[in-house]
């Protein structure tokens, strides 16, 4: 065995160690915070940049709440699954 296998089996070994209910909670965590940025971010920073005037602009032009769906949908799955 060469010594790269010994590394693999102790990054394995380490891997394996951490339970998998703090990987989920961490990925979802990230998620979580992700969104709570998404949502603190300006109207301005989430419009695209055609829709300058308010009559181009909808409420289907506001990127954020499609960014908030996205990842609301991802937290859900990823908790049911």
């Amino acid at each position: 065995m060469t010594p790269l296998h010994y590394f693999g089996g102790a990054v394995r070994d380490a891997m394996t160690a951490v339970p998998m209910i703090w990987v989920r909670a961490l990925f979802v965590g990230l998620l979580l915070a992700l969104l709570a940025w998404v949502l603190c971010l300006p109207r301005g920073r989430v419009t695209p940049p055609g829709a300058a005037d308010a009559e181009a602009r909808g409420w289907s032009s506001n990127l954020k709440l499609w960014a908030a769906l996205a990842l609301g949908l991802q937290i859900a799955i990823y908790l049911i699954f």
